[in-house]
């Protein structure tokens, strides 16, 4: 078995996987760090972080819980995506993960949304190279700072209004939400492939808000929530092989 973790800035989710299919999901809080009792065995450890201040005591709770020293992807050491940039230290480890992960289920060239704390779109070209990508506050990102900045504004709950136009207050920051995040995601990933002279190129959608935003645009190819945990599992793979 094979345990794979995304640690984000929010939520932690951890994926089992026996060889190539996901047997189980389960997620906890950052600020909670924890690991639940699993009854497999497993032979191996793959994280993703974007928060290396929490590295070390995930690192210690994996060695004391399942005796493993586990292994940490970054954009320096993933194998099978070439990082086509000077300066990988700066790039979010789930970022590259995402890429190869779209790369080996899909094919190239891909450009990936991810609706995280952050949204991101990534592109990875025909020859599995990770080209760039673009970072924009995540939905919930921007609903919590419209609530702490703006005084008369509530903090809601993000659904679709039935209609653009919002006839209240809630509604309209719906709208904005939803909506806005909609045409956001459409304008980049035109302006993307334009800059790259190509139409034929696969959007791929992942992140915990990605079916409802997903919902109001035909510019999402497919969505596969558990593309990281997939694409860790990949490197698990890889790792196992080159030490069998």
């Amino acid at each position: 078995m094979i345990l794979t973790i995304d640690l984000g800035n929010t939520n932690i989710v951890f994926g089992l996987f026996k060889g190539k299919k996901l047997i189980d999901v389960w997620r906890c809080r950052t600020s909670k760090l924890k690991i639940k009792n699993v009854k497999e065995r497993i032979d191996a450890v793959i994280i993703c972080s974007v928060v290396p201040a929490l590295n070390n005591k995930l690192k210690s709770l994996i060695r004391r819980q399942f005796g493993l020293a586990p292994a940490f992807v970054t954009a320096r050491n993933i194998p099978g995506l070439k990082v086509r940039l000077k300066n990988k230290r700066e790039i979010g480890a789930d970022r590259v993960v995402d890429a190869l992960a779209a790369y080996e289920l899909y094919g190239g060239p891909a450009i990936i949304v991810d609706f995280g704390t952050a949204t991101t779109l990534d592109l990875v070209s025909s020859r599995g190279e990770y080209l760039g990508g673009v970072i924009a506050p995540g939905v919930l990102l921007a609903r919590d700072a419209l609530y702490e900045r703006a005084a008369k504004l509530p903090r809601i709950t993000v659904k679709a209004p039935k209609k653009v136009l919002g006839r209240d207050t809630v509604s309209a920051m719906q709208s904005g939400l939803v909506h806005g995040y909609v045409s956001l995601i459409e304008g980049l990933v035109a302006r993307l492939k334009k800059e790259q002279g190509t139409r034929q190129c696969l959007v791929v959608a992942t992140g915990g808000l990605a079916g409802l935003i997903c919902k109001h645009t035909d510019v999402i190819d497919r969505i596969d929530r558990h593309l990281t945990l997939k694409g860790l599992a990949m490197i698990g793979a890889e790792i196992k092989r080159a030490h069998d």
